[in-house]
């Protein structure tokens, strides 16, 4: 089985001083959708098409909102916004403003971005566990990383099968690895908090400074825009 992607990327990432290179990763392809979606693809028919269907979410309509192209930005929503009038109309039974409610609903939930960067991801997942099974000093990239956001932990888990006969090897490297990582944060949080106590207060921070932060990025994911 070959690599479903370009491993640069994720070795790239995997050396970074961050509590979880996945996020790294996914902010790099989020970043070529956006930049996509605000440039030549707005003009081609299937793309307005897609918009058309699955919209954007509202995190990634405020991040396409933000740049410059306003005028991609509004073609777009107004396509969706079409489609979506379908929904918007004169009712006279609660049967029919129920279904309504749920199509709504269903709709409203639909992100282009989402779909489209997700499907990426999971290549990255596929890919990442390859390269344990066929690069025989990549389990030392994983073990010398800092670990992951719960997201990407439990998608790592979910596509460990593909290391192949690695696979038991590969879910153990990276439940050890996390488990290690989560232990120093966790004890990093403690003496933040620690820190707080009248008794403490002249002693040095050090990485704890920033335990909290980090502790939100282990539990949510990266922040992005």
């Amino acid at each position: 089985m070959g690599y479903h992607i370009d491993t640069g990327l994720i070795k790239e990432k995997f050396n970074v001083d961050c509590e979880c290179p996945l996020c790294e990763i996914k902010k790099i392809v989020e970043e070529q959708f956006l930049h996509e979606f605000l440039n030549d693809a707005v003009m081609e028919e299937n793309t307005r098409i897609t918009v058309g269907k699955r919209g954007f979410c509202s995190r990634h309509f405020d991040m396409l909102f933000t740049r410059k192209n306003k005028l991609s930005v509004a073609l777009q929503i107004d396509t969706r916004a079409e489609v979506l009038s379908s929904f918007i109309g004169e009712i006279n039974n609660a049967k029919q403003a129920k279904k309504l409610a749920d199509q709504i609903d269903e709709a409203s939930r639909s992100c282009v971005i989402c779909a489209l960067t997700e499907e990426s991801m999971v290549k990255y997942y596929k890919t990442i566990a390859q390269m344990f099974e066929k690069e025989k000093d990549f389990f030392r990239t994983i073990i010398a990383s800092k670990g992951f956001c719960l997201h990407h932990y439990a998608e790592l888990l979910r596509y460990s099968s593909y290391a192949g006969f690695m696979k038991n090897e590969y879910v153990s490297v990276l439940s050890s690895t996390q488990n290690r990582n989560f232990t120093r944060l966790r004890t990093e949080l403690k003496s933040f908090c620690d820190k707080h106590d009248y008794r403490r207060a002249n002693e040095p921070l050090g990485s704890a400074e920033t335990a909290l932060p980090r502790m939100r990025v282990k539990l949510y994911g990266e922040k992005t825009e």
